[in-house]
């Protein structure tokens, strides 16, 4: 006997919004990645009886679908504190700046799930549904990132689609389904979720011969994407560290810092380190290799006009490279015109004006690109939010990247944001996609060092300040 469809789908709106819960509770933590798996059944079933229902019901319900996604993705957003704005908002305003970006951002970005309701009407099989929403349901990710793009879009800001939280992809890369990514990129790891989906669904129907060719389809790529990494050639091996700092924390005094390994070959700071205010800072450069690097940010000059500028500095501490950072983060470095218009149309326009002069950059004028140490390391970093770019870890992989580097400051949010979660699955992301170690040195959230499969060698332990190193191989 069949599963009780009819039985199930009595109420077609609770199954789409269980559908939209479950993918939900897998983006707030690492933990939950594997709902992630299960998550779009229910929407299977719901998209089984979409004939049944008008085509205002559907695109209203595939709106509430992408709302409750779009909702919990994006409830980061309530855990920034404008009091680390150097404009100092305070009072009811913060909490009314919070709101006014969490609405403009779901209700504008859940269109994208309207576009997919009203695809999945136009097509009249339910096969053909079934067949076409491994790819619908990515390109409608992409969609909605793109979205997000042009409601966080501001001064010298990206137009791109690395706004992905809320995309399945991203707890899917806390998964094994993330070695997908090597075959078919980011978004690929949606595919492979909602094939796997799919399956279940045909398990549930007792169509097991189905189920099983589509389960050995997505193994398949699964443990090519993984043999890829682990028949990588490392011909050598390095040592990596990572300091990482509390909200509070500075580098201006470094002497807690006596467990930093020796013969360190790459050094991470967080973002804004200020490591080049210490007057002697021989207590970490000492313990680089002699041809190691530390890497850390700076401000170069004052908004509207400075840059946030990488900086590599030698065991002799001099600044060997710098670069300036390209990728600006929406209400960090940039302010977005729909909050501006938004801050404008309640009286607050000196909000405006404070943000303009005390935290906008420029962007840089080049891309960043790899830095090559004189013992032949080849180093690709990004600053701040970086991780979440798609295609610029790529690029310097491409380039000839050995390592890849993200120097953070993420104090704007609270030690235990939900975007941490975000941050830590796109940097395994980032790892495996590119086939290559990650560090990152972060103050305040998560700072860790992964191998090229993705793996987990060391991580931050709460808020103090710690040191970090593990020994990763190289090509």
């Amino acid at each position: 006997m069949r599963f009780d469809l009819d039985r199930l789908v009595s109420s077609p709106r609770f199954l789409i919004i269980v559908s939209a819960l479950l993918s939900s509770f897998s983006f707030l933590f690492t933990s939950l990645s594997w709902v992630i798996i299960v998550s779009t059944v229910p929407l299977l079933f719901y998209v089984h009886t979409m004939g049944r229902r008008t085509k205002k019901q559907v695109l209203f319900d595939f709106y509430i679908f992408g709302l409750v996604l779009c909702g919990f993705a994006n409830m980061f957003l309530f855990q920034m504190s404008p009091e680390n704005w150097n404009i100092g908002l305070n009072g009811w305003i913060t909490i009314v700046a919070r709101c006014i970006a969490w609405v403009l951002v779901c209700g504008f970005c859940a269109l994208a799930y309207v576009v997919l309701g009203l695809s999945l009407m136009h097509i009249q099989s339910f096969k053909n549904r079934l067949l076409l929403l491994p790819l619908l349901f990515p390109a409608v990710e992409l969609l909605r990132s793109y979205m997000f793009a042009a409601m966080a879009y501001g001064p010298k800001s990206n137009f791109s689609p690395n706004f992905n939280w809320g995309s399945l992809a991203v707890p899917g890369s806390g998964t094994f389904l993330v070695y997908n990514s090597r075959i078919l990129g980011f978004f690929g790891i949606t595919i492979a979720i909602i094939l796997i989906n799919v399956a279940l669904f045909f398990l549930l129907q007792r169509r097991f011969f189905s189920a099983v060719q589509i389960l050995c389809i997505v193994l398949l790529c699964t443990v090519i994407g993984w043999k890829q990494g682990e028949q990588t050639y490392q011909s050598r091996q390095i040592r990596v560290s990572v300091v990482h700092l509390s909200e509070q924390d500075d580098m201006k005094d470094t002497r807690d810092l006596n467990s930093l390994p020796e013969q360190t070959n790459i050094l991470v700071l967080p973002e804004y380190s200020g490591i080049d205010k210490n007057p002697d800072p021989t207590a970490y450069l000492k313990s680089l290799a002699i041809d190691g690097v530390a890497i850390t940010s700076i401000v170069n000059g004052k908004s509207p006009k400075g840059t946030n500028r990488i900086i590599y500095i030698s065991r002799l501490n001099t600044i060997i490279d710098e670069q300036d950072k390209t990728f600006l983060i929406p209400t960090g470095e940039v302010l977005p015109y729909s909050l501006q218009f938004s801050f404008k149309s309640i009286g607050k326009s000196w909000i405006n004006e404070s943000f303009k002069y005390t935290q906008q950059l420029e962007r840089g004028d080049k891309k960043e690109r790899v830095f090559t140490t004189k013992d032949g390391i080849s180093i690709g970093t990004l600053a701040c939010s970086g991780v979440s770019a798609l295609n610029e870890y790529s690029r310097l992989a491409d380039e000839g990247a050995d390592v890849l580097v993200n120097t953070a400051s993420l104090a704007f949010l609270q030690p235990n944001s939900l975007y941490h979660a975000y941050a830590q699955n796109m940097a395994r992301f980032q790892a495996v996609s590119n086939n290559l170690p990650f560090a990152q040195a972060s103050r305040s959230g998560q700072s860790y060092i992964l191998d090229n499969q993705g793996n987990i060698l060391v991580k931050s332990n709460g808020q103090n300040k710690q040191v970090l190193s593990a020994v990763v191989g190289i090509q």
